[in-house]
């Protein structure tokens, strides 16, 4: 039986008539469009292409190059991609790589252990689910990616601020008071003593701290930068997955995490 936990969703609705851009896209209809050609593009171009006001379009053009996501060429005066918008395309392509290589080794893990194996990404909005393996477990946990939580209510969170940078943990302390159970460490002096100790031992769990009935235990995964980039984690039913977990599914949890790691250039030991 699969126990799916949804994502954290916005039910705001877009009130555009149909066939018009919605107000809030057009920037991204606009910067579709620069993309959709080698070359670069004239308002006048680009406003007969949308079927919009030349006024208009020239208006989120200009803020489009003030923020950098255009440039426009001094001589034609027309637009191309700018340095933010390839910034953008490069980081795209980086997280794509990261599920490439990620998944075969979740799929190994989770035939190794029998539990569900997720992948997060973490920023300095939470720690957001990228990837998901279900374990085939009697009792599966299925987190939707996108499920986002804040640093002190997930193992995830909890060895991503055990392994932090300075930087890193300057920004990530401003999410440390989400309570999602009665078992959510609140306290900030427990909070970090359990982290102390999960840097200590490359490991960090959860036991119902994030939902009930469910237990997490999660290994830092390490970027080129040598930078705490993502985690790694089994989650499931604490019937299945109690604290402390096995020492078995705790070995091959980190060690899949540091071969992970190392697939995405991070010069560590096994």
């Amino acid at each position: 039986m699969a126990i799916p936990v949804p994502a954290l969703v916005s039910d705001a609705t877009d009130q555009t008539p149909s066939g018009e851009i919605s107000p809030t896209l057009l920037p991204l209809a606009l910067l579709e469009a620069v993309l959709e050609r080698e070359g670069s593009w004239g308002v006048t171009e680009l406003a007969e292409h949308l079927g919009l006001p030349k006024a208009r379009v020239h208006r989120h053009l200009a803020n489009l190059r003030a923020a950098g996501y255009l440039t426009q060429n001094s001589s034609t005066r027309k637009y191309e991609p700018g340095w933010r918008l390839l910034v953008l395309g490069q980081r795209i392509d980086s997280g794509s790589r990261v599920l490439t290589v990620a998944r075969p080794l979740m799929v190994d893990l989770r035939d190794e252990v029998g539990q569900t194996i997720v992948l997060s990404t973490l920023t300095d909005s939470g720690v957001t689910v990228t990837e998901v393996v279900p374990g085939g477990s009697p009792i599966d946990v299925i987190l939707n990616p996108g499920t986002r939580f804040h640093y002190n209510s997930a193992a995830q969170g909890k060895v991503a601020l055990a392994f932090a940078t300075d930087r890193q943990r300057t920004v990530w302390t401003r999410l440390i008071s989400e309570k999602r159970t009665s078992e959510t460490v609140l306290d900030h002096a427990v909070l970090w003593e359990q982290v102390a100790a999960v840097r200590k031992r490359g490991w960090s769990s959860a036991p119902e701290e994030t939902f009930r009935g469910v237990n997490a235990v999660a290994a830092p995964v390490f970027g080129t930068g040598g930078e705490v980039a993502h985690t790694l984690a089994l989650v499931g039913s604490i019937h299945f997955l109690p604290d402390p977990p096995p020492p078995e599914q705790v070995d091959a949890l980190v060690h899949t995490a540091r071969r992970l790691s190392r697939e995405l250039g991070h010069p560590g030991r096994d």
